[in-house]
């Protein structure tokens, strides 16, 4: 098999004692703190930015033009930062006796900043004042920053607010430091800072509608007793971050903490040199905690992907989209390896994924099991509601804020996160099952989020079957439809088989799987599924599975494929420079 490197986590239930448990809330609480105080930044800059843009639409100007003005006004500061900010960089590796930064094309109106500071370079080169110099021009560029960010001409990213965030880490907790910093390690700041980022760059995406799915909103600061999590990071070189026999991990700050599970692969692979540890992400769920060590193993995968180059370089990829994409811009892909025996045997499965069976098979996952072509759906909460609802009574009962109301809570917490542990464990199953059972596991592209929209209307107009509607979209939700697309996708690639997700509406539920004419009168409630053209009646879930199979026949078929020329839509071939049939193209 051709081997690979891929990041993968190993998640692990912690057994912290007292003290390992306050620590560890610490930590997390560090954590949220970066994240709200680099959010305050973004928003503070952001609503400045946003009041010049009001004041120039209210002097006439278009959308447009206001944002232009706005790039003129702040022009010469980031032309100032710019000059300061190569300074800097210059500076810095002229300390660490690396090779200096090639010289920067001088911004329009700073050709007198520039001689000034290369000067200053030059006369404290070899000597002491170099370094005094360097941190007079981190200070300056971070004022710089801070004036801008002010002003509205730019947003901090985590870079800048890591800058910043130690220029102020010192001062009093009324001034907006945080003396406390050195109790903790100082990555918890950092992945804090990370995660803004984050939250920030998805809202703007989706603003933009450079991101797929449900429109994020605003990001909102994050309050105490909610997710609690946090991220260490380590040097590779020289790890910290290590498995101490089997039962214990230790992380940086935090010493050894015992695991209830057992880490006996993670630390096999690091010893045999398969696997080097990068980080580990801390979460707390329900009443544990659960560390996430994350690390890139050499693995062995049935199939691979290479991007041959023009020039004859090779990159390879674990899935042929990425590959393809790479090829683009010439070259390539070739094809490394076969899927395994069970999965040549196991073929091309239609998954049908439904409110009735959670995942209905073209083909059963055991092929001398033919009931194993249905999956039951594993009705977590259902089972688990009543218990809960006696607990969230239990809860409403007790006065908020109250050390009972903080026990009752926890008990609720409690029951949601075993619901989510089984159902992760579930799914996890289910996944594999698929990936390493067959070559080609298709499914719908359903929108998770119009199937489950309240039917509760308005005032004006209220819904209709509410209560019912309800009832299905909390079933529906307990499925975790979503979560077990988002496993296949990284799973198939692990184990050699491909994901085909079929076109968003595509009409498998209304087609008939023998003479392919549509019925849009079909009562999709109706266990079995009546054909008027042909007479037809079979099963909803068969008739819905072989017509995924069909479409993904066809989708496998009608893209660029390494077993033959590439068809185009009326299944002829798509070579520019092959002949063209009578009467056809023409």
């Amino acid at each position: 098999m051709p081997k690979t490197e891929v990041l993968r986590a190993y998640r692990f239930a912690l057994d912290p004692s007292g003290a390992e448990r306050a620590a560890l809330s610490r930590y997390a609480g560090a954590c949220r703190w970066a994240y709200n105080y680099a959010l305050a930044r973004k928003t503070r800059a952001h609503q400045a930015w946003a009041d010049r843009r009001s004041a120039y639409l209210e002097a006439g100007l278009s959308e447009a033009e206001a944002k232009e003005r706005i790039r003129a006004d702040g022009a010469e500061l980031t032309d100032r930062i710019k000059v300061w900010d190569h300074h800097r960089k210059t500076l810095t590796l002229t300390v660490a006796d690396k090779p200096p930064l090639p010289a920067m094309q001088c911004p329009a109106g700073q050709e007198a900043l520039v001689r000034r500071l290369a000067a200053a370079r030059a006369d404290a080169a070899g000597t002491s004042s170099e370094r005094e110099l360097l941190a007079e021009g981190r200070a300056m560029v971070n004022a710089l920053k801070a004036q801008a960010f002010t002003a509205g001409f730019r947003t901090p990213t985590a870079i800048d607010t890591s800058a910043l965030w130690r220029m102020d880490r010192d001062l009093p907790q009324q001034e907006g430091g945080s003396p406390w910093w050195r109790e903790v390690n100082v990555y918890c700041f950092t992945s804090g800072f990370d995660r803004a980022q984050a939250a920030w760059k998805n809202w703007q995406d989706s603003l933009a509608g450079r991101r797929a799915g449900q429109r994020h909103g605003y990001p909102r600061f994050k309050k105490k007793g909610h997710t609690e999590s946090f991220t260490l990071f380590h040097d590779v070189k020289r790890p910290i971050i290590r498995l101490e026999s089997y039962r214990r991990l230790v992380m940086p700050g935090l010493g050894s903490i015992r695991i209830h599970d057992s880490g006996k692969r993670l630390a096999r692979l690091v010893e045999r040199g398969q696997a080097v540890i990068q980080s580990v992400t801390v979460t707390r769920g329900g009443h544990r905690w659960y560390a996430s060590v994350l690390a890139k193993v050499q693995q062995d995968v049935p199939v691979l992907w290479e991007h041959v180059h023009d020039d004859g370089t090779r990159t390879s990829y674990l899935s042929r989209t990425q590959a393809e994409k790479a090829a683009d811009n010439g070259g390539h892909v070739e094809q490394i390896g076969r899927p395994t025996a069970r999965q040549r045997a196991g073929g091309l499965v239609g998954v049908g994924l439904g409110s009735h069976y959670l995942a209905a098979l073209s083909s059963p996952l055991d092929p001398a099991d033919p009931a194993t072509a249905l999956v039951q759906h594993p009705r977590l909460l259902a089972d688990s509601l009543a218990k809960l609802s006696k607990a969230q009574r239990a809860m409403s009962r007790c006065q908020q804020g109250s050390r009972r109301w903080s026990k009752a809570t926890a008990g609720v917490s409690r029951i949601h996160q075993q619901i989510t542990v089984r159902r992760a464990s579930f799914l996890h199953g289910l996944s594999k099952k698929l990936a390493t059972g067959f070559t080609h596991v298709a499914i719908e592209d359903l929108d998770i989020t119009a199937l489950t929209t309240s039917a509760k209307g308005t005032r004006d107009k209220p819904g209709k079957n509410v209560k019912a509607q309800a009832r299905f979209n909390r079933h529906l939700l307990d499925a975790g439809l979503g979560s077990l697309r988002k496993k296949l996708a990284y799973k198939t690639a692990w184990y050699g088989s491909q994901l085909v997700v079929l076109d968003q509406g595509e009409p498998v539920t209304a087609t008939c799987a023998k003479c392919k004419e549509r019925n849009p009168s079909s009562d999709p409630s109706c266990s079995t599924f009546h054909c008027p053209s042909c007479g037809a009646a079979v099963h909803r879930h068969e008739n819905s599975t072989a017509n995924i199979v069909d479409a993904a026949h066809r989708k496998l078929t009608t893209v660029a494929s390494d077993r033959g020329e590439t068809q185009n839509a009326r299944r002829a071939t798509a070579s520019p420079g092959a002949r063209k049939a009578p009467g056809k193209g023409h």
